[in-house]
């Protein structure tokens, strides 16, 4: 008989992002809201994501970062 395999059911939060949700990031030491607009999922749980700041001085700008889940935000 084949042994039963055994599946992860942890969902990272990067794996919940889909372009156009708005979400807030650190950037430059301060909290700004910013939009999704890729998101393609890595290796250990982060994702490489493509966000469009909604405010402050740099409102507009479109930027590329990492994002990691915590264990807090798992599911």
């Amino acid at each position: 008989m084949a042994r039963e395999k055994k599946y992860k059911s942890t969902v990272r939060g990067g794996q919940l992002l889909a372009p156009g949700d708005v979400i807030q990031v650190m950037d430059q030491g301060s909290l700004v809201k910013c939009r999704v607009l890729s998101c393609l999922a890595v290796e250990g749980g982060s994702c490489l994501a493509g966000l469009e700041i909604l405010e402050g001085k740099r409102k507009g700008e479109r930027i590329q970062t990492t994002l990691r889940a915590t264990e807090e935000q798992s599911f």
